[in-house]
């Protein structure tokens, strides 16, 4: 084997390797986990919410004007109902937000349009 061969295709892996580098990380910017929210069930247990907002990758920047809040209540079978309001801006043409509480495997998700809003419900079995 040549030296030049050799070297010509570590050059060409290099390159492939790092062009999807870059392809992959671009997504990134558009999407955004929220830091976990804490919440406490009835029963005093606590609990991690996920919620993820993904918008186009245009409006990346304006992300963070996405409002989230989190409310919980007994869910009447001894679990509890964890409820997640989303509010997206105006300047955001649509969001998909997704809430998830990943130990017991409950999720809910929908895509708001610029200026709306949505409620999420995520109901969580007793511990």
């Amino acid at each position: 084997m040549k030296p030049r061969s050799v070297f010509a295709g570590v050059a060409a892996v290099g390159a492939m390797l790092v062009a999807g580098a870059v392809s992959a990380s671009a997504n990134l910017l558009w999407c955004m986990d929220d830091p976990p929210v804490q919440v406490q069930t009835a029963t005093g247990t606590n609990l991690t919410v996920n919620v993820q907002i993904a918008v186009p990758q245009a409006q990346s920047s304006l992300i963070n004007r996405v409002v989230v809040k989190t409310v919980t209540a007994p869910d009447g079978a001894g679990g509890t109902l964890i409820t997640v309001y989303a509010s997206v801006p105006s300047t955001i043409p649509a969001a998909n937000i997704t809430a998830a509480v990943k130990k017991f495997k409950v999720t809910d998700s929908a895509t708001v349009p610029g200026g709306g809003s949505t409620t999420l419900h995520l109901d969580v079995p007793a511990a």
